[in-house]
């Protein structure tokens, strides 16, 4: 692909305009790409179900008859594979479980629970959180949790932010 540079741009100008097209088309809030997995989608919903309070509709716009999950709110996608990224969930003072389905998510890479109302099956922090290779960054700040932190949370090799803190 060949590009040209016009008389009024420089290198520098033009390097960076490169660089924001390209971090522009990896991540997305308002998503233009392609649909999410169906997989993913799915579960997305089964998440959605062990949800018992949604008292700031935080999650409204998750329903079963839009096909694009990468559309939801604090959903974010990669518009190039369509699979789901980040999760934004913080501050929803959403009351449930947290379910096992996220583990679908295989390639999350941001996890944003804090703020809400949410347990593990057992109270405590869910050990199958440990099983996201590529999760960066986990926020479970101010969340009703109760007995030790699971050792397979070590398991989070690329994690570079952990707030467990209440």
């Amino acid at each position: 692909m060949m590009l040209g540079l016009s008389s009024s741009m420089s290198i520098p100008n033009f390097l960076l305009l490169l660089v924001a097209t390209a971090a522009s088309s990896s991540f997305t809030g308002a998503h233009a790409g392609v649909a999410c997995a169906p997989e993913e989608r799915e579960a997305l919903l089964a998440f959605k179900q062990g949800i018992t309070g949604d008292p700031g509709d935080l999650l409204a716009t998750w329903k079963s008859d839009e096909p694009d999950c990468c559309r939801w709110g604090g959903v974010q996608c990669s518009n190039l594979t369509g699979h789901v990224l980040e999760l934004h969930l913080g501050d929803g003072a959403l009351t449930g479980e947290i379910s096992h389905s996220l583990l679908s998510l295989q390639h999350l890479e941001h996890l944003d629970l804090s703020l809400n109302n949410l347990q593990g099956p057992t109270g405590e922090i869910p050990e199958f959180l440990g099983s996201f290779k590529n999760l960066r960054y986990l926020d479970l700040f101010g969340m009703p949790f109760s007995g030790a932190v699971p050792p397979q949370l070590g398991n989070l090799s690329k994690l570079y932010h952990l707030d467990l803190s209440s």
